[in-house]
């Protein structure tokens, strides 16, 4: 009987711990692949960087113009030589435009120095193939990117 009695609280214990969670949401981003056809001796590394609907690719090289001010976030830095490396970026549900940059600068340099930062644009090179990608997150879900072919 005492077994009996034992058997059920560890069953009701196993039952209640096993239950779902309710504070997990689902997540939204983006993911894929980029693979690298060259690096120059030049870069220090690359990055997938997000930006907002609006940046105005064309304008990059401009001096005046303010590519920071259409900054979302970035993935994780790319060391140079990297063949191919797989990404995600967490997202809100919106519009983006995503590219692959390459850095002039030790990339853990620039990402965490708030000054050089903000001139990010003077510390980068625009691949050849620089098209960048315009995705939308309509809710929380992932948005799968086929593989992506980066020529410096």
């Amino acid at each position: 009987m005492r077994f009996a009695l034992i058997f059920i609280i560890v069953s009701f214990i196993a039952m209640t711990a096993c239950e779902k969670p309710e504070s997990l949401e689902a997540i939204a981003g983006v993911e894929g692949e980029v693979i690298f056809a060259s690096w120059p001796d030049s870069l220090e590394g690359a990055v997938l960087v997000v930006f907002d609907k609006d940046l105005d690719f064309d304008r990059i090289d401009e001096p005046e113009y303010k590519v920071i001010d259409h900054f979302i976030t970035y993935g994780d830095p790319i060391n140079p030589g990297t063949d191919s490396v797989a990404y995600f970026v967490q997202l809100e549900a919106g519009e983006y435009q995503l590219m692959v940059i390459g850095l002039l600068l030790d990339p853990a340099q620039l990402l965490a120095n708030e000054e050089l930062f903000q001139e990010i644009q003077n510390y980068i090179v625009v691949p050849e193939n620089s098209a960048p990608r315009g995705i939308v997150i309509r809710r929380k879900q992932i948005n799968e990117q086929t593989d992506w072919y980066v020529h410096f």
